[in-house]
């Protein structure tokens, strides 16, 4: 027998063998055997309460722990949040364009909301101060998110 043959009989008796062995693990007959989406679906993480009908928006009240150098981000220990499925932890959220945190420092008791992007982080969309812009003081940006589906910019 060539060296050539001798390896292609080689390979179909492990191809043989391979098979005879995934047998072993075909689920009994009357079950049915889970697909890859079955599989993917049991160990996917749900989002589904992150995104209402709001466009992944929610709003928190919290206090400010720290403003970055930049002024592009903020770390924030807050309550639950309304609209999204969030409980109170402290995090930290990028800023959307258009958000000035030039009047904002650490221990600043905070109304702010935040829409959830592409990239499944939350970024702040509007923010303010509670002693002195007033204990609800998003009221007016919620009401016009709420009647217009958006936030104005």
């Amino acid at each position: 027998m060539t060296p050539l043959n001798l390896i292609a009989v080689s390979l179909f008796a492990f191809g043989l063998v391979a098979c005879d062995n995934a047998r072993d693990t075909l689920p009994a007959s009357g079950d049915t055997a889970a697909t890859p989406m079955d599989i993917a679906e049991d160990n996917a993480m749900h989002h589904a309460g992150h995104k209402a009908g709001n466009g992944g928006i929610g709003h928190a009240f919290g206090t400010i722990r720290s403003v970055d150098d930049e002024q592009d981000f903020l770390t924030i220990e807050h309550g639950p949040f309304e609209g999204i499925a969030m409980g109170a932890m402290t995090m930290g959220f990028g800023i959307m364009g258009g958000v000035d945190l030039s009047r904002f420092s650490e221990g600043d008791e905070v109304e702010f909301m935040v829409k959830q992007g592409r990239d499944a982080s939350y970024r702040i969309m509007a923010i303010c101060k509670k002693n002195t812009d007033g204990a609800n003081c998003l009221d007016g940006v919620m009401d016009h998110q709420e009647s217009n589906g958006k936030v104005a910019e």
